[in-house]
């Protein structure tokens, strides 16, 4: 029986590795089940003040990335023979504006790691003159050190989404070493470090799951997430499947109450479900997106502005 570990939950105490690979051996469907998502609604609803949030992202370019990952849209593989389309800083920069009206909380830009690294901090810079000055501006690129995450800080980003992937250097090309080190440089810039559980497919054990649930302990994050890997065609693990709806909300509600997340948690992608297991933050996406085909992912996969609001708003949530 869970009973004592979400009572423990609910008391503010922190959950133990132990504790977290019970929740995630629950069966979906059963009581225990049910009682899980409860418990990560309630802390959610308390937590975040029953207020729904909306982010925004900018994918800038879709060409070769050498890290290619074998879930990514955008790897090396993947684009094979394909050639590389690229956003101007007008169009980003109009586009930031548009979302930035459109009542998102926080913008990220997202590149791949072929991206110059002064050509993405000109582009930081341009779009941070066109917003609000409480709007908070992400960075979403390759990895970096000391020098360059101070020049992020310089250009007006506020945080990084960075993260270390499951099974980081075997269905990645990165070295989960240096993806620590970035991690560390964004902690010692004093920039705003956001995490996620990602991307889960069916073959991740708990045990792995529950290490990046963890690993967020080493750093202030305020924003968590849990993401499920999209069986995206033409990609080495797109034939692997998809986890359910079920499993991923199961996944979302042990992170949320072993992580809990001061300011947001995440999902990708968005269901009712998942908005009532912890969630109460939704990405409205445009570009290009690693989790779809898609040059313009607002055609297809991607929600708007309008979708994330009224999907909150369907699970009580305040936005």
């Amino acid at each position: 029986m869970i009973e004592d570990i979400l009572a423990k939950a609910g008391s503010g105490a922190l959950l133990e590795r132990q504790d977290a690979l019970r929740l995630l051996e629950v069966s979906t469907g059963s009581a225990e089940y049910y009682a899980l998502l409860g418990a990560a609604n309630a802390y959610a609803r308390t937590a975040f003040r029953g207020r729904g949030v909306i982010f925004a992202q900018i994918g800038i370019d879709a060409q070769a990335c050498g890290v290619n990952c074998k879930f990514c849209s955008l790897a090396a593989d993947a684009r094979r023979g394909q050639p590389a389309c690229i956003k101007t800083l007008e169009e980003t920069v109009e586009l930031a504006r548009e979302l930035a009206a459109s009542g998102i909380e926080d913008l990220f830009l997202m590149t791949t790691a072929e991206f110059p690294q002064e050509k993405f901090l000109a582009y930081g810079r341009a779009v941070r003159a066109v917003l609000p000055p409480q709007m908070r501006l992400v960075a979403n690129v390759g990895d970096f050190g000391p020098a360059y995450a101070a020049a992020l800080k310089e250009a007006g980003f506020t945080g990084v989404y960075h993260i270390h992937r499951l099974r980081e250097g075997t269905d990645t090309n990165a070295r989960p070493q240096a993806r620590i080190r970035t991690m560390d440089a964004v902690r010692g810039a004093g920039l705003e470090l956001y995490y996620c559980v990602e991307p889960i497919g069916p073959e991740h054990t708990h045990q792995e799951l529950v290490d990046e649930m963890l690993r967020i302990r080493d750093y202030p994050v305020g924003v968590m997430a849990v993401m499920k890997r999209i069986a995206v065609p033409g990609t080495p693990l797109g034939s692997q499947g998809e986890i359910s709806a079920a499993q991923l909300a199961k996944i979302c509600a042990v992170t949320t109450l072993t992580t809990r997340p001061p300011r947001a948690m995440c999902v990708h992608e968005p269901d009712e479900l998942c908005l009532m297991a912890g969630a109460n933050q939704i990405y409205a996406e445009c570009g290009v997106n690693p989790r779809d085909n898609s040059l313009e992912t607002r055609l297809n996969r991607g929600f708007s502005t309008e979708q994330a609001r009224a999907l909150l708003q369907k699970t009580e949530w305040e936005v």
